[in-house]
């Protein structure tokens, strides 16, 4: 208990005799009398207990007490400067600790590019990436248990503030060499033809894509339900069936000539990216930095994101067999209908909604 008691000030007195070795120095470059700082190092060693000075001879020198304590306290006085120091750094971002969450499309094709600028800006930050399918995004969110998440439309709900940053343009895709690649202005209803194949129940990419058909009369020819994009991918770059994607989320497939986007009738549909946050939580100095770039470079990035697709649609286009056209900027696309917001219900707390909310999508997975 005594420790507590211990005065800062006085133990910093003595620092300064120690460096001078001389009371009337010390006293000198405080601004205090000797007879001050005498009095001060009388009670530090009244609070120990023991000699901290001896005189030998005319000149002043340490016990072995007090060679200890300056020691000691030399380590102390460091570790508040550090601790002082530390502590500014959080408060201007230089240093600390974000977690971000992000359902599995958003954590493989998305936040990466924005976490590389943020760790450009904030390298002493130490940074962690979950990924995870919606239902787990979700109970995240409404337990505290991550400072941002990046998904799809995470549905309304007063537990929640989202914002959308990027577009998320959804579009259909075939083999490489598939007949319809070379095709421009492909009717809706010709999908009909194709076997289509289908992420699993839950994904946000299914609801929008058979919202999106039974809007329009189609009735696609269901080959094969799949539970992840990678799965999908796989099958389409095989030749099994045609699919809707995310458009992210082909990059590095349409360079190399693996798949091909269709130019059918109203696509893409444009959804959104949302970088969401339980509404009562305030953020961390980090959190906000992190969300406010998002934001800020959302738009920029979809854009030279949207020139980068177009630029190497080209070679694809090319070796599909050349009939293709560049399409201007994906103008005929055609935004996605927005999804109905659940009715607010009374609960007990935000873990109930956010179970229920989970509920709504079985599988888990946004995209």
């Amino acid at each position: 208990m005594a420790v507590e008691y211990l005065n800062l000030r006085r133990l910093n007195i003595f620092r300064t005799v120690v460096r001078h070795m001389n009371f009337s120095r010390a006293a000198e470059e405080l601004y205090l009398s000797q007879p001050a700082v005498s009095q001060h190092i009388r009670q530090l060693e009244e609070y120990f207990g023991v000699k901290l000075f001896e005189q030998a001879g005319k000149q002043l020198v340490l016990t072995e007490a007090g060679a200890y304590l300056k020691d000691a306290a030399d380590r102390l006085f460091r570790q508040l400067e550090e601790v002082q120091q530390t502590i500014k750094d959080i408060r201007t971002n230089r240093v600390g600790t974000l977690t971000i969450t992000a359902d599995t499309s958003a954590g493989a094709y998305v936040v990466p590019p924005f976490l590389g600028l943020f760790h450009r800006e904030h390298p002493q930050v130490a940074l962690k990436l979950e990924v995870a399918n919606r239902s787990a995004v979700l109970q995240r969110l409404f337990r505290a248990e991550t400072d941002l998440a990046v998904m799809g439309y995470p549905k309304q709900s007063p537990y929640l503030e989202a914002e959308p940053f990027l577009d998320n343009r959804l579009v259909v895709i075939a083999p490489a060499d598939h007949p319809l690649a070379g095709e421009r202005n492909i009717p809706l209803r010709r999908l009909e033809k194709e076997p289509f194949l289908l992420r699993e129940r839950g994904s946000g990419t299914r609801s929008t894509t058979e919202r999106f058909f039974q809007e329009n009369g189609v009735f696609p020819n269901v080959r094969m339900e799949l539970g992840s994009i990678a799965a999908i991918k796989e099958a389409v770059a095989a030749g099994i069936g045609i699919s809707v994607v995310s458009e992210v989320a082909i990059r590095l497939e349409r360079r190399v000539g693996l798949i091909a986007v269709l130019d059918v009738e109203g696509f893409p549909i444009v959804r959104q990216w949302y970088v969401v946050h339980p509404a009562q939580q305030p953020l961390s100095p980090l959190a906000l930095a992190f969300r406010q770039l998002l934001l800020e470079q959302g738009r920029a990035y979809g854009a030279f994101e949207s020139a980068v697709e177009r630029f190497v649609a080209e070679p694809a286009a090319g070796k599909a067999g050349g009939k293709r056209e560049k399409r201007d900027d994906g103008r005929r696309g055609r935004p996605a209908p927005p999804e109905e917001a659940p009715a607010r219900e009374e609960v007990g707390g935000r873990e109930a909604a956010g179970d229920r909310m989970a509920d709504e999508s079985p599988s888990g997975e946004s995209l």
